[in-house]
Parts: structure tokens; C-alpha cells; sequence
């Protein structure tokens, strides 16, 4: 049957409560299976940890077929209308804390009747009769797949050491048109903590702070570089939250690229949890990280669950949320369906947050939700504030007062303390530049916001409010106010980059068009950002991880003495390439042309020569051998130099 998307749906998880116990994940969504999908009948000996899978083939889930969204697409038979019924799935894993669980929570895709079984014995089957062969048909999946459904198992389901989990996938008929399977596995420990999540009260270095929600009045933290946890055990700093306690710990300033090891202790329970672990990011003089940005969740938990454990599995060194968290500030409930469906993203990883019109409903409780840097020099907000990080600055603004003079003055002074750093770098909720239907309610701040970002060369901001993603030409005012220019960069020649990437939950709206924009797209997404020494690169996936678009922001050859005001514009096309692509490229140099390759690190690859005859030129290059990656293309003629950035795939 053919999947569709369920994005309004009612979760329909058989069974399914929110566990409140804190929770490991054993097998993560997306993991590797073994699978077997010729046909055959397996009897019951497949099932057994002992049974000998080797032959099988292996793949990523979800596994399956017929609806694109497959990380391992298996086999059917040789006819399209008689299809094979079952398909056999295996996983070997290893349980060394065992003591520790209380229960297990097991969630499934299935699509459509699916039996599993652990270490060979039974402990869920839907949509499927029992003793089932391998031609029995199930019943068509109600949701068609396109949920996890939820069972919990008990504490003694599983052995301390390797654990088999095997599962068997069923169509309804031969001729329906896919079949979908992912499995999710946690451990749920005695502890009834939750709602962990990370901030900082500086950067992510200095100030980082865990916040946990609890029902006690003494917990405490015990936490190391190593598991003996050498680093000691410390009091929680508790506050009023919206419900029951919050808890806070401020670590010293961490050791950079290291993993803390941690346990909680649940003071109404008496219990600690279960090791958990927190990477943290490069040292504060980095010239190389990565982040992840976007905003407005709002009430589409179902989707806020998939964009915010993909963002997770991209590995940020930190998080950009660009606004409307909830629908509605003031309502507990909704706050709670957000931190239980992000539980996997927040756990692992340090968000800056930027005040949306929907958190702006209860202030109090948007700023208690979370540990957020204060603005320098401290005037009592975290409305606003700065990230100073390696070679780059974070802004955050609040767009709900875009008129505040404090606010303006801060912004400037700030960008005037970080007019040295090669990447600058503003987040807010409302954009300028947008073709949704929030169009034009910055208009009047682009004297003062968007002058300041034209005058201190801001490289890229980042927005939310329409939820959709677009993705702005290389826009400069102080150049024009109707065409962009050339480029995106900080010189003054140069343009914005503005992202408008509001698509981690809320309903998408629909987009117009406008001259300023250069990509757009009415989609789920999330915006993962790599910067370098040398560039800054954009990668954004919708919400089954497909690429939307990709560009990046070069500063290789930028010195103090590259300060030409005379540039002409190179046009590549198709960018991101596969094989071959064409420059385009107006001048009104004539004569000999010389067409160069670089890598990031400004290491040449190739150079080719040839004559340009006419003010237009054009030439048609060969990237076959060229390795996949982000590359400078450098036309040079006489004393011109101009630079273009491609992508090849």
C-alpha cells in the first residue's frame, strides 16, 4: 500500500504513553540490519540469537520499497504483480547495563504485518495472524507505515551481552505497491527525570549548563571525562518551572572535542540514571565547526520528532533555532509534547534560541525553559545577545521589538566589537526578505537593522516565521535596493546572505516569488552549516534527508589587500554538478583567458586556457575527475581576477 504523509495525523502509537523514565537508546532509528529478501520460506529457526546470518545482505533503515524514502531499497521477485510476501530481518546487539532497566519501550514502522521476536521468542505481532508461513498475507496497515507504533516489554525481555532481535515484514497482497521497516529500541531506567537539555550562559565552552526537569527537592549530578565520573558529583541549583522543578548545573569551562560522562540522581526516587554522554564542541579559537539551524516546530510534534533527530544524527557542534518553539507559550501541555518528541536531539545537544512572536505569548516562561547567554555589556536580557566562537560571531535579535532603541545601539556596538571576524552571523524570527505571507513586516527596520548588516558585512542571517525555506540572492542596499549583487560575502561590494528555514514542524506555507530570491521550496527542513577556514557551506535537507539545496560563502583569496571595487560575475551552470558544466561570463577584457580550479585550502587542481573574443564568454569544463567536495573557480585576464564556487556531487 502506498504510504502518504501524516503530518496532522493523530499519533497513533498502539498503546503509546510518553514515557516520563529517563531513557538509552539501544538501536536507533536508521540503523544497520541484516535482511533477507528472495523468497524463501525461513521456518523458525531464523529467529534464534544462534541462527547463522551471514549470507544475508545488510542495509540502513528504513528498508523497503515502493515509496523513495528508503535508505535500503530490497528486493521483490521478478514480478511486479506477484511480489514476494515476507521479508526476514535480523540485529545483533549488546546490552552491558542491564541491571539498570526497569522496562524496554520498542517502536516499529510496519508496513504492513510484522511479527518480532527476541533472542527467539515472541514479544509483538500486528496486522499478522500467528504461525504465520512465509506466503500468509497480513492485514493492510491502517497508517499505512508511516508511524512508529509502540509496545513496552518487560524488564527481563532481554540478557546481559548480545541480544538478537528479529522481525519478519508482511504484505497484505502480491501486488501492493511497498513494504517499509524501522525499529527503535530504549532502555528506561527507575529515574522519573526528563526534559534534559543544554544551554550556555556564555559559549559552548564556557557557561555550558544541563537543565532537568524533576519532582525533587536534592538532585545532584555526578559527571567526568571518563566513566569513574572523576570530576565529582554536585548539587542541582533548583527553580520554579511551569511544572514540578527545574534543575540546573553550570559546568566549569569543559575540555573542548571531549565526551562528558553523566549520571543524574532523582532525588524523590532515590535513584541515579543511567550513564548518558554530551560531546563537546571545538576550542574556542576554532576555525573549523559546524551547526545546525531552524525554527518553528510549533504544534507539529510528529514532525519536530523527525527534524529534530535528524539534526541529531548530523552531528552538530551546536544548534540555531530561530524561533516559535510552541503554539502557545503559556500552555504547559505544549511544552511537554515538545521536550518528550525532541528528547533524543535535546538530550545531545547545545541550542541557541531566538525569541519567536508564539514564545513572545509568555516571556517568562520562554526565558525559564531555557539557559541563554546574556547580552555583553549585561543591561538584564537574554532577548538578545552575542556568541562570540573561533572566527566567527553569533547574534541573536529580538525581532518582536525590531523598534527598540537599546536594542539597535547593542546591535551596533556589537557588530563594531566583532568588525575583525571573518564570519558574522545573525539569527532572529522574522526575516526581511521573504515570499511567504509575512511579507514585508520588517520593511520598517531596514534603515536600521539591515543598514547594520550592510555596513559591518553580516555574511548570513537566519530567520524563521514563514515555514518554508527560502534562500535569498546576494542582497546590499547600500549598492541597490531593487537587483542584488553579484555575491554573497562581507566586502562592500558584497551581499547578504538571508534563510528564511521555518520548517521543523509548524504547517507550510505557500510561497509567491520576487526578484530577491534565489531558492526556495515548500517543504520540512533543516539547515546544516560547515564553516572553514576559507568558506562557509549551506547543505539543507527536507525532512526525509533529500537535499533541497546547497551554496556556500567563500572567503579564499580575501585579504587585506584584496579590496578591488571592480568585479564581473561568473555564472556556473548546473551548480551543484555531476560531470560537465558550463561558465558564463561577461567582461570587457579581450584576449587570453586563463580558467583555474582550487580547493578550499587554495591548493590548485587545474588550469586551462582560452581565448575570449567577445565581452560574453562561455566555456564548457570536464568535472568527471574531480573529486565530490566545494571548489573556487578563478577566471583570470591580464590583471582581473574573478572568483565563482562550485559544488560537485
Amino acid at each position: 500500500m502506498r504510504k502518504i504523509n501524516f503530518y496532522y495525523f493523530v499519533f497513533l502509537y498502539i498503546g503509546f504513553s510518553l514515557n516520563v523514565n529517563s531513557q538509552t537508546t539501544l538501536i536507533s532509528q536508521g540503523s544497520s540490519w541484516k535482511y533477507l529478501d528472495n523468497g524463501t520460506n525461513q521456518g523458525t529457526s531464523w529467529k534464534e540469537i544462534t541462527f547463522n546470518d551471514i549470507a544475508w545482505l545488510q542495509g540502513n533503515s528504513e528498508l523497503g520499497y515502493g515509496d523513495g524514502d528508503e535508505a535500503t531499497v530490497v528486493g521483490y521477485g521478478p514480478n511486479a504483480s506477484n511480489k514476494y510476501i515476507t521479508t526476514y530481518f535480523r540485529k545483533t546487539f549488546s546490552i552491558t547495563n542491564i541491571s539498570q532497566f526497569t522496562s524496554y519501550t520498542l517502536k516499529v514502522k510496519r508496513d504492513d504485518g510484522v511479527a518480532i521476536f527476541v533472542n527467539g521468542n515472541e514479544v509483538y505481532r500486528n496486522n499478522l495472524v500467528a504461525n504465520a508461513s512465509s506466503t500468509t498475507v497480513a492485514t493492510a496497515a491502517d497508517d499505512d507505515g508511516s508511524v512508529f507504533v509502540s509496545v513496552s516489554l518487560p524488564s527481563g525481555t532481554f540478557i546481559l551481552g548480545n541480544n538478537t532481535i528479529a522481525a519478519e515484514i508482511h504484505q497484505s497482497d502480491g501486488g501492493s505497491s511497498d513494504i517499509g521497516f524501522d525499529l527503535e529500541l530504549l532502555g528506561n531506567d527507575g529515574s522519573q527525570l526528563k526534559h534534559i537539555r543544554w544551554g550556555t550562559t556564555k559559549n559552548p565552552l564556557e557557561g555550558l549548563t544541563i537543565t532537568w526537569r524533576s519532582t525533587g527537592v536534592n538532585d545532584m549530578i555526578k559527571w567526568g571525562y571518563t566513566t569513574s565520573y572523576e570530576q565529582g558529583t554536585f548539587s542541582g541549583v533548583s527553580r520554579v518551572a511551569y511544572a514540578d522543578t527545574f534543575f540546573n548545573y553550570t559546568f566549569p569551562i569543559v575540555n573542548p572535542n571531549s565526551t562528558i560522562y553523566y549520571q543524574l540522581f532523582d532525588s524523590q526516587n532515590n535513584t541515579w540514571t543511567v550513564q548518558k554522554t554530551f560531546q563537546t564542541s571545538p576550542p574556542i579559537n576554532t576555525n573549523t565547526f559546524s551547526f545546525v539551524a531552524f525554527g518553528d516546530s510549533r504544534g507539529g510534534i510528529d514532525v519536530w520528532q523527525t527534524i529534530s533527530n535528524l539534526s541529531n544524527s548530523k552531528s552538530p557542534d551546536f544548534v540555531v533555532f530561530n524561533g516559535d518553539i510552541v503554539s502557545d507559550a503559556s500552555i504547559t501541555s505544549q511544552w511537554d509534547d515538545w521536550f518528550n518528541y525532541g528528547k533524543i536531539f535535546l538530550e545531545k545537544n547545545l541550542v541557541l534560541h531566538a525569541l519567536g512572536n508564539h514564545d513572545a505569548l509568555s516571556v517568562p516562561n520562554y526565558l525559564n525553559n531555557f539557559e541563554l547567554p546574556k547580552s555583553i555589556p549585561v543591561i538584564g536580557t537574554e532577548l538578545y545577545y552575542a556568541v562570540p566562537y573561533g572566527e566567527a560571531v553569533f547574534i541573536s535579535l529580538d525581532s518582536e521589538i525590531p523598534n527598540d532603541v537599546a536594542q539597535y545601539n547593542w546591535l551596533v556596538s556589537t557588530l563594531q566589537a566583532n568588525a575583525s571576524k571573518k564570519w558574522k552571523i545573525v539569527f532572529f524570527h522574522k526575516p526581511f526578505y521573504t515570499i511567504g505571507p509575512h511579507i514585508g513586516e520588517m520593511d520598517s527596520y531596514f534603515n536600521t537593522w539591515w543598514k547594520a548588516f550592510d555596513d559591518y558585512g553580516v555574511d548570513l542571517i537566519l530567520n524563521g516565521h514563514d515555514h518554508m525555506y527560502e534562500r535569498s540572492k546576494p542582497i546590499n542596499r547600500n549598492i541597490s535596493l531593487t537587483s542584488p549583487v553579484a555575491s554573497y560575502g562581507s566586502q562592500p561590494y558584497e551581499g547578504r546572505c538571508e534563510i528564511v528555514c521555518g520548517g521543523a514542524g509548524a504547517g507550510l506555507t505557500d510561497p509567491s516569488s520576487a526578484w530577491f530570491i534565489e531558492s526556495f521550496k515548500k517543504s520540512y527542513n533543516l539547515c546544516n552549516f560547515d564553516v572553514t577556514p576559507t568558506s562557509l557551506c549551506g547543505t539543507v535537507y527536507d525532512n526525509n534527508n533529500i537535499i533541497i539545496d546547497a551554496f556556500c560563502i567563500s572567503k579564499l583569496l580575501l585579504s587585506t589587500n584584496d579590496q578591488k571595487q571592480v568585479f564581473y560575475p561568473i555564472k556556473i551552470m548546473p551548480n551543484p554538478v555531476a560531470n560537465f558544466f558550463r561558465i558564463y561570463y561577461t567582461s570587457p577584457n579581450i584576449g587570453d583567458v586563463k580558467i583555474s580550479m582550487f580547493d578550499l585550502n587554495g591548493k590548485i587542481i587545474e588550469s586551462k586556457t582560452s581565448n575570449k573574443l567577445y565581452s560574453e564568454f562561455t566555456f564548457e569544463y570536464d568535472a568527471t575527475n574531480l573529486a565530490s567536495g566545494v571548489y573556487s573557480v578563478e577566471i583570470e585576464m591580464d590583471n582581473q581576477k574573478d572568483h565563482s564556487l562550485l559544488i560537485k556531487k
